[in-house]
């Protein structure tokens, strides 16, 4: 039976750090790379050092399934559910991991934990390894990830050439709409693509309960119902 890599890298990492549990969190940071024939390249760094440059191909926009990761994580912070979201380069996948932590049987009931904690890690396909690993907090880790996206897309939205460089490429459909009508929209596509109202509660000082999470959840559902209704 063929080696399964991914489970033996995973139960490698989880050895790892239950031998060891460490007393500090790290720094995880994202930059994005203007887009280059097609490819915005994306680097992952951990405590100041570059562990991994994955390839975004605009082919295979991975930056809305990134969003819905991230929504995913923060939505299921309480109940402690791991997520992943593939990143795929038009060679090999990658996939970044996100697993909580059980530190006490008493956080499975922790309705208003903010200091919750996990274990960010991402698998290279081309390797069959684990290339990269952190320990965070969740809400710092979602920061990391989302709001260099976020304002990668306010600083590009007004780049008259990004649309041909990105947009017209990753969304072709909307650009199309947006183009032949001359909607001046079009510049919004990919900023519309990642913004998430739910993420940014998350990361915000206004959350306070599964309750609420909940609530904005069900208002964000609702209203993306609502936008593809009257599309």
């Amino acid at each position: 039976m063929e080696q399964n890599h991914w489970l033996l890298e995973r139960s490698k990492l989880f050895a790892k750090y239950s031998e060891s549990f460490p007393h500090n969190t790290d720094k995880v940071k994202l930059q994005l790379d203007y887009p280059d024939c097609g490819w915005i390249d994306m680097h992952f760094m951990v405590n100041g050092e570059e562990q991994i440059m994955i390839p975004a191909s605009d082919v295979y926009e991975p930056f809305e399934d990134i969003r819905g990761w991230l929504e995913n994580i923060a939505f299921n912070i309480f109940d402690k559910t791991p997520s992943g979201v593939r990143i795929y380069d038009e060679t090999y996948n990658y996939n970044l991991y996100y697993e909580p932590i059980i530190q006490n049987s008493g956080e499975l009931y922790d309705h208003y934990g903010t200091d919750l904690l996990g274990l960010f890690y991402i698998y290279d396909g081309s390797k069959m390894q684990i290339v990269a690993d952190a320990f965070c907090k969740t809400e710092d880790f979602v920061k990391a990830i989302y709001q260099p996206i976020i304002a990668f897309a306010e600083r590009t939205r007004d780049k008259e050439e990004f649309i041909e460089d990105w947009i017209e490429r990753a969304y072709n459909h909307e650009w199309g709409i947006y183009y032949d009508d001359n909607n001046p929209r079009v510049k919004d596509i990919f900023y519309n693509k990642v913004k998430s109202e739910f993420v940014e509660v998350f990361i915000s000082d206004l959350y306070k309960s599964r309750d609420y999470l909940t609530l904005k959840k069900e208002e964000e559902i609702l209203r993306f119902k609502n936008v593809a209704a009257n599309e």
